[in-house]
């Protein structure tokens, strides 16, 4: 009995230790973030923005005046505040500005003066030397700043989304202000579409919605979705499209949406208060998949022109073999004018024999005297 009771006892114990190893070890990580992110706030200000190297850590505060500043950290958490100096590669509507991280000793950040975010997305490109060693990376950021970026975070945070949920066409669905968008890219062509979603997660009405996409894939990109046209069984307006240039899944996707002269912005996976991964090990951003939309468009095409062909005669048609086989002929048919060309057929046909005789003229005798009578009264 005294065997079991104390068996029980360490039972408890190990039980009682079991979690709070667990928890131990949670927090050690979560500190670690919390204290890089709080390191940089009361650095460079609240709201910063972290990204994480293999090497260390870059915080950026951007304001919407155009004011940088950003701060560096290595991979103990200290801040790197000798041998540090970078540059900025500022895009907007009038085109490209390079602009100049300098240190500043007294504040003990780097500081840049660009210009003024006016666009709904802004790319600024960023390159670093720390101890003669390259950072190098692009932020897109929205008219209201990194504190627009982070605040946004926050509030899609509150709202909360089940992890890994998909959306009614498969897509990655995305919390954006007060939207509910799906966003998803075809494989093959790199056409993306952007749906509207409700509180139950179905698709509605783009409406007045305008949304534009930072990318950080291979290259940098910033596109702008259009609404779609109304196509045989699309209505106009059911979805936005564009197109990207990316041959896997990208690192970044920034989504800013403007509606109603209301604009929200999300960095797709980001957390407040956490450092977003950017080194050669991060996560990538799931948004592409295989899709039918291109056998679907040449099905819609192929009807609208068979409809316009019912109507003018002077649009055809062409599918299959017989399609390829008259592209390679060059043959052109146009209607209503129709070229017949018979079966030869040899047809011989004798003509009748037709003899004519020859006229016989004999004269007679009074009538030579009176001929020659004739000729000799002249």
């Amino acid at each position: 009995m005294k065997i079991t009771k104390l068996s029980g006892v360490f039972a408890l114990l190990l039980i009682a230790a079991a979690p709070a190893c667990g928890k131990d070890e949670q927090p050690a990580e979560a500190s670690a973030t919390v204290e890089a992110t709080a390191t940089a706030e009361s650095t460079i200000g609240e709201g910063a923005y972290v990204e994480e190297h293999e090497s260390g850590k870059a915080a950026f505060n951007v304001a919407a005046d155009g004011n940088v500043k950003a701060a560096v950290t290595g991979p103990d958490g200290k801040p790197i505040r000798e041998d540090v100096s970078g540059t900025l590669l500022w895009k907007d509507a009038s085109g490209e500005k390079s602009v100049p991280l300098t240190f500043d000793a007294k504040a003990g950040v780097l500081v840049a003066a660009g210009p003024k975010l006016d666009a709904d997305l802004t790319e600024i490109g960023y390159t670093l030397s720390v101890a003669g060693k390259p950072w190098s990376g692009t932020l897109h950021v929205p008219a209201g700043g990194t504190a627009e970026l982070y605040a946004n975070a926050k509030g899609a945070a509150d709202l909360g989304l089940p992890e890994g949920k998909l959306g009614p066409h498969g897509g990655r669905i995305e919390i954006v202000g007060d939207d509910r968008l799906e966003l998803l890219v075809d494989e093959v062509t790199g056409e993306v579409r952007v749906f509207a979603l409700d509180v139950d997660l179905k698709p509605i009405d783009i409406g007045e919605r305008k949304v534009t996409l930072g990318v950080v894939a291979e290259a940098p990109q910033v596109v702008v979705l259009a609404p779609v046209a109304a196509t045989a069984g699309v209505a106009a307006g059911a979805y936005l499209t564009g197109k990207l240039a990316l041959a896997a899944d990208p690192l970044k996707v920034t989504i800013a949406v403007r509606n109603a002269g209301r604009s929200a912005v999300a960095l797709c996976g980001y957390r407040a208060g956490a450092a977003f991964a950017v080194h050669a090990r991060a996560p990538r951003v799931k948004v592409r998949m295989k899709t039918d939309w291109h056998a679907h468009a040449h099905a819609h095409a192929h009807a609208d022109l068979k409809a316009k062909a019912d109507l003018d005669p002077k649009v055809h048609v062409h599918t299959g073999a017989g399609a390829k086989a008259n592209a390679k002929a060059h043959v052109n048919v146009k209607a209503p004018s129709v070229r017949v060309t018979p079966p030869s057929v040899n047809v011989k046909i004798k003509a009748p024999s037709i003899s004519i005789p020859k006229p016989s003229f004999k004269a007679s005798a009074s009538a030579r005297a009176s001929a020659g009578a004739k000729v000799g009264t002249h």
